[in-house]
């Protein structure tokens, strides 16, 4: 039977993959399930012919993965320790004991690595002078945490067909997470950990969060993976399903993106929608035309819609009514920039700057919620780092965006060729408009797999 001899040599894995959703179960459902993981992780290894390699680099996905989930995957009542957290220094130990190295796989993406290792180096010799070290410990590892997503997302994601995998799976994560963000604009329900069961809005009911804490979060994380995920429906061999997968894709990216009043990532989404237009057309002209014909039609039809008015409403309300969040950013921006000249460049400490940010704000010290998010990463990181932290993380950016523009000029502006561009867009918006970048799982993923697709298409070819 061809069914039980395709059962019978895929054996192996089906019994690994049944074990790890049964431990994943375990985990979420039962109280400090989590301390039965490595336990059942070290017998695997001793009792079962497993091989290392390719369970460390299964390893490495369920990081990658399980990123998105945050404490979803957590111990109940710690949420702070999660499945993510967990699997770092279980991967880190297989890696450096247990796996043959091939490091000719960073061959091209030293210089990034060693950029944003410099980074966490400038970042920590603050440490010396830091007035809160307790601060400045949790800032080092949030860093730590994106340096070894990249290593993970470049190390790992070393060819077209690792490529596929991945992005096929994050097609399906992405999917069910727009499914999420339906039900909530819907029902006025969400996840348990949503930001809007802690605090509300005239809106935030009806606001989208999926499994990230606001909505700005989410607009960042839709942002930040929708080229990969359209990319990835262009595979699609019938021609008819995927342009039905794109128009549901873009069309409901679109209107939970409203929904999050996130004014840059309307903006960033729409400039991604016309990017991918223009590499399918060639010809901008063709592209304005379409565009605006097919806005002009929607429009017009739509106009007596309740729904459309509706949505239209938002996005005019979005940037006509947030004077004050802009001024008040403004302002942030300004006492960022004063204390980092009051540091004379040198930086206040990794993290320190939300401290010393609300007392600047306030006039005085508070004894408690003495937190003022900055929502700037570029400042955050000058002031938390000074110039030595600052430098070597504009240079890995700077670097980023300069390949992300050669490779689409040199394709040609071919749609394939604008993920990496378009992925550095979206951070851009998302590190001036979330209150915190540090911590924000998605976007180093997006930035590494950013980086593996330059590898993988750009360098390895000769780029």
């Amino acid at each position: 039977m061809p069914i039980i001899n395709s059962l019978g040599h895929h054996a192996k894995l089906i019994i690994l993959v049944i074990g790890l959703t049964a431990i994943f179960e375990v985990c979420v459902f039962l109280p400090y399930g989590y301390a039965a993981f490595l336990p059942c992780i070290i017998a695997a290894v001793i009792f079962l012919p497993i091989n290392m390699e390719k369970f460390t680099t299964a390893v490495s996905f369920a990081i990658m993965f399980s990123g998105f989930f945050g404490s979803y995957l957590g111990i109940p009542g710690n949420e702070n320790i999660f499945l993510f957290r967990m699997l770092i220094p279980v991967h880190f130990i297989l890696f450096l004991f247990f796996v043959k190295k091939d490091w000719l796989r960073l061959k091209y993406l030293r210089a990034f690595l060693l950029l944003f290792a410099t980074f966490f180096i400038g970042m920590a010799v603050t440490g010396f002078w830091t007035s809160q070290m307790g601060e400045n410990v949790r800032y080092l590892y949030f860093i730590f945490e994106w340096l070894y997503v990249l290593f993970l997302c470049v190390y790992y994601i070393r060819d077209e067909k690792t490529y596929q995998l991945f992005a096929k799976g994050l097609m399906m994560l992405y999917i069910g997470i727009l499914c999420i963000g339906v039900w909530e604009c819907l029902t006025g329900n969400h996840l348990s950990q949503s930001g809007s069961l802690f605090y509300e809005t005239t809106t935030s009911a009806f606001q989208p969060t999926g499994f990230q804490f606001n909505t700005n979060d989410f607009a960042s994380l839709l942002t930040i993976l929708f080229p990969i995920v359209v990319m990835q429906l262009t595979t699609w061999k019938h021609k008819s399903l995927m342009l039905i997968g794109m128009i549901g894709i873009g069309g409901t990216s679109l209107y939970l993106v409203i929904m999050t009043n996130s004014r840059l990532a309307m903006i960033v989404l729409l400039l991604e929608i016309l990017v991918l237009l223009f590499g399918w057309s060639k010809v901008w002209s063709f592209v304005s035309i379409y565009v605006l014909s097919i806005g002009a039609l929607l429009v017009s039809t739509f106009h007596s819609s309740r729904f459309i008015k509706q949505l239209l409403d938002m996005v005019k309300n979005s940037f006509t009514e947030k004077g004050h969040s802009t001024s008040e950013r403004m302002q942030m921006y300004q006492a960022s920039w004063d204390i980092i000249k009051e540091s004379h460049f040198m930086g206040i400490g990794a993290g320190n700057l939300p401290l010393r940010l609300d007392e600047y704000m306030y006039g005085f010290e508070r004894l408690s919620d003495n937190y003022w998010a900055p929502h700037n990463y570029w400042l955050e990181a000058f002031a938390n780092g000074g110039i030595l932290a600052f430098l070597p993380l504009l240079a890995f950016f700077i670097g980023y965006f300069i390949f992300a523009v050669r490779y689409w000029v040199k394709a040609h502006y071919d749609i394939t060729s604008a993920i990496p561009l378009l992925i550095g867009i979206a951070f851009v918006a998302a590190s001036v408009g979330l209150s915190s970048t540090i911590d924000k799982r998605h976007l180093c993923l997006g930035i590494g797999t950013g980086l593996a697709v330059l590898n993988i298409r750009y360098f390895q070819k000769g780029g």
